[in-house]
């Protein structure tokens, strides 16, 4: 509500700048996403300088203002940086992509606690190992994406015998019985090539059901696929 100060979790999703010595930076909270300015964010004194980035999960007091606008950052601490994702670019490109569906899908409500620890436990496995082998990485674009599409009540309905899953109406797409067992179970899947064309049917569905950007996530399919031929090539790791 306007006028109270607020205390909890956050995981920070966007920054930009608000002007030559403020940010404004947009949070994923337990009660859904929210933003906030933060004065003086970049001043060589600032108690802000270092306690928050992209990925990071800090602890963080704002001051609401009115529902939908601005709201004032009063206090930050980190709580996770994840460090771990710093030095590897692909897992940063994934990294972005996810917070991206997040900031763009997640509720307000009760309902975004779901959608905060999904981002977390995705953003948390990305520095715990998930990110070492382009495989990975694309089992973890899938396994998130899926999550995603459950807690938006759009999971598709896949068929593995008839290898088919639902569209819009009565819309069928047809894919292989090893594509519907892999979307079924992503991280078990050891063939790069079943993968990335599950990745691909999944991103049909998204198009179809969502309101997402197909070009950008082709490109960070690419990247963290290492597939700039679209062959299904990978850089010689598992």
């Amino acid at each position: 509500m306007a006028g109270e100060t607020t205390k909890t979790e956050a995981i920070c999703l966007d920054i930009r700048p608000w002007s030559r010595t403020s940010h404004v930076v947009r949070w994923m909270t337990p009660d859904g996403p929210v933003t906030t300015v933060v004065k003086g964010a970049v001043r060589p004194k600032s108690a802000f300088l270092g306690q928050y980035d992209l990925n990071y999960t800090c602890e963080i007091v704002y001051y609401s203002r009115a529902k939908g606008e601005l709201h004032a950052l009063r206090e930050c601490s980190p709580l996770s940086t994840r460090e771990n994702l710093r030095s590897n670019y692909r897992a940063l490109v994934l990294a972005e992509h996810m917070r991206a569906q997040v900031a763009a899908l997640a509720p307000h409500g009760s309902e975004s606690e779901s959608w905060h620890t999904t981002l977390a436990d995705a953003l948390d496995s990305l520095c715990a190992g998930a990110a070492d082998s382009p495989r990975r990485l694309v089992a973890a674009l899938l396994g998130f994406e899926l999550e995603i599409l459950s807690l938006s009540g759009l999971s598709p309905e896949v068929e593995a015998e008839a290898g088919s899953f639902s569209l819009r109406g009565e819309r069928q797409m047809p894919i292989s019985q090893e594509v519907a067992h892999c979307i079924d179970d992503p991280k078990a899947e050891k063939n790069m090539q079943i993968l990335l064309d599950a990745a691909r049917a999944i991103g049909v569905f998204y198009a179809f059901h969502l309101d997402s950007a197909p070009e950008a996530r082709r490109t960070v399919l690419r990247m963290i696929s290492n597939n700039e031929e679209g062959t299904g090539k990978q850089d010689g790791k598992d």
